[in-house]
């Protein structure tokens, strides 16, 4: 059931079925999951439809925190966690972004430190920093 709801998995990425199966075999190569559970897109669709209840997006989640722990995170990822710690935000504001939300009647984004104010509690509180 996972795998037929999984937007992943029917694009060539990671099938949360071939996670569960890795898992509870105990002679599976794990490694080969800590690359393909960044393909995995965290809709949690596999957790909500598994007959088994097994929350699949949690053990994804799992094999990420460990593969990032180890520095296995890609570059993309580094980069969004590096931007929104220096700017409080995922991604930079600079005038393309400004010029954009204006073209779309939206205020442009004044940088006041607020967001990096906020975010560095957010990340304090919740232990971020620390991992």
């Amino acid at each position: 059931m996972c795998d037929k709801v999984c937007p992943s998995g029917r694009n060539g990425g990671i099938h949360p079925d071939a996670v569960i199966y890795a898992i509870i075999d105990s002679s599976s190569d794990l490694s080969i999951l800590h690359t393909d559970a960044w393909r995995c897109l965290m809709c949690h669709r596999c957790s909500m439809n598994c007959p088994k209840k097994i929350d699949v997006a949690g053990a994804i989640r799992m094999i990420r925190y460990g593969s990032a722990s180890s520095g296995g995170s890609p570059g993309r990822f580094r980069k969004a966690s590096d931007t929104l710690t220096a700017e409080g935000r995922a991604f930079p504001v600079n005038g393309y972004v400004n010029q954009k939300r204006k073209e779309l009647g939206l205020k442009a984004i004044e940088e006041d430190g607020t967001s990096v104010r906020e975010m560095n509690i957010i990340m304090s509180r919740t232990g971020f920093r620390n991992e």
